[in-house]
């Protein structure tokens, strides 16, 4: 089977692009697997920074287009899973999955604003055809959608070894070849299923069976390319797949539909994957649809407890520097150890530790790490961006604390997003024996399940009470309750996650 799985993120090297990369990981051990991106990644540093095995998938690049426009490329697989935060985008495959970190808004307003800010790119771009929807249907409709080249002077148009045209819909699909042109034609998709086809007097003709009349067909082509100056035919170098006869089609025009919203796209998916039971409910109450759960792995024979290493008087919180959205409240963890202190309540020797990797896309990116960075100085804190995996695990092995504040200050009812959906650094500490203490809400109230695990905080005045009994408490006590949170995390363990994962993808690729 082959299985596309994309992400438009895949450079961040998140949470998310670990989750996303494990199960592409997994699911390479029985299947065909193409990772897709919309920009160049350096993948052999994402392997090596999430400590995944990506060497049995291959890679692919989408342009950086939208949605809609990149819809068509999705046919090409048997499988499409779509693990891009916040995409709507409509599958065009057989089967399809979407892994859902978090359910984006779908409702009128947030569906008019991407309007709205599409139209802006058009109107910029100068695409007054798009903008305008000036074509008319006039007979049978092709628009050619990606590997199409430019139609020639007389009419004819070669497409690449791969190409995706989008047709009305009908039982029978016909395209006119052109006489006596090369054709390299060897497997053709519709909406991602592989149909019989044959060519009979110059036409392409493929069987769709049942008519839907609801929607378009996506037709995808892929042939055995040839090279005209390989062969000494002409100086052309492009690789030819097949040659289409558009003088008796509407070539290029617009087909009679309307965009497809949000939740038909959505509801289009196959299955929704979800990565924790915070983000099913959410799922369920914006989206009102059903999802299966499948938590993300942890790499506990990697992040455990190294006896060699001592645990410190650190406090230890780990999470990409970057403002607004679910941010990791850098600065509110900030101020709390400060005041604590100067009230105190923190004694000398205890040292707060902030890692994370920096978000240098945005101005505002730089300006929240420069804001954090002035509010630190002069005080017993570390901030330590990028810093290499390697260095990360042994702060994880002799910090005795963890700190998580995703959320802090928020309310869940009206920006449930800003709120830790899931919590991978909090497991990767706790494996290692921290104690953590962490904001109670969200993905958070799952881990931290119990008082006996750790310990979650709603207000300043909660944490510097539970900060207080722990800094002051005997080390052996410090020492069991992260021995407690060590063992509870081999619920998530990575090696179980195989099994997750095909239990996840059950009726799709296994």
């Amino acid at each position: 089977m082959k299985i596309g799985i994309y992400n438009r993120y895949w450079n961040t090297c998140g949470g998310g692009e670990n989750y996303t990369g494990s199960v592409a990981e997994i699911l390479s051990w029985d299947h065909e697997v193409e990772l897709i991106s919309i920009e160049p990644v350096d993948w052999g540093r994402l392997e090596s920074r999430l400590h995944l095995d990506l060497s049995r998938c291959s890679m692919r690049e989408w342009p950086n287009e939208t949605c809609e426009r990149l819809s068509p490329l999705s046919s090409h697989y048997d499988l499409f899973v779509n693990s891009t935060y916040s995409s709507s985008m409509m599958p065009r495959s057989k089967k399809s999955a979407l892994i859902c970190y978090f359910p984006h808004r779908i409702d009128a307003l947030s569906s008019m604003r991407g309007q709205v800010r599409q139209w802006g790119r058009d109107l910029l771009a100068g695409n007054k055809r798009r903008l305008l929807r000036l074509n008319r249907l006039r007979g049978e409709t092709v628009v050619p959608m990606t590997g199409v080249y430019e139609v020639e002077p007389d009419g004819r148009a070669w497409i690449a070894s791969e190409a995706v045209l989008m047709m009305s819909s009908a039982a029978t699909l016909e395209i006119p070849l052109w006489p006596e042109a090369y054709n390299g034609i060897e497997t053709v998709r519709v909406d991602g299923e592989e149909l019989p086809w044959l060519v009979e007097d110059n036409v392409l003709r493929v069987e769709c069976g049942k008519i839907d009349k609801c929607r378009e067909r996506m037709l995808s082509i892929f042939s055995k390319p040839m090279v005209m100056s390989e062969l000494g035919l002409s100086s052309d170098s492009r690789r030819l797949g097949a040659c289409i006869d558009t003088r008796s089609l509407n070539w290029g025009g617009k087909l009679p539909r309307k965009l497809h919203s949000p939740s038909e796209s959505l509801r289009a998916y196959d299955r929704v994957i979800s990565i924790s039971h915070f983000t099913s409910e959410w799922i369920d109450r914006r989206w009102r649809l059903p999802s299966t759960e499948l938590q993300p792995p942890i790499d506990t024979s990697l992040f455990d407890l190294d006896s060699s290493i001592q645990k410190e008087k650190i406090i230890l919180t780990v999470g990409r520097f970057f403002a607004g959205g679910h941010n990791k409240k850098h600065h509110e963890i900030a101020r709390a150890f400060i005041r604590m202190c100067q009230e105190g309540i923190m004694p000398d020797g205890w040292r707060l530790v902030f890692v994370g990797s920096r978000h240098r896309e945005h101005q505002m990116h730089l300006d929240y790490f420069d804001r954090l960075t002035e509010l630190c100085s002069g005080h017993p804190i570390d901030i330590l961006p990028d810093l290499p995996f390697a260095d990360l695990l042994t702060y994880y092995r002799k910090a005795s604390i963890y700190w998580h504040g995703a959320g802090w200050g928020e309310h869940v009812e009206q920006f449930p997003e800003r709120f830790e959906h899931f919590g991978m650094t909090t497991c990767e500490a706790m494996a290692c024996a921290c104690v953590p203490v962490v904001f109670d809400a969200a993905g958070q109230q799952e881990i931290v399940a119990s008082e006996e695990l750790g310990f979650r905080y709603s207000n300043y005045e909660m944490l510097a009470k539970q900060m207080g009994s722990l800094v002051n408490a005997p080390p052996e006590n410090l020492a069991e309750i992260g021995k407690r949170a060590q063992v509870s995390i081999g619920r998530f363990a990575r090696a179980s996650f195989q099994e997750r994962v095909r239990k996840a993808f059950s009726g799709l690729a296994y």
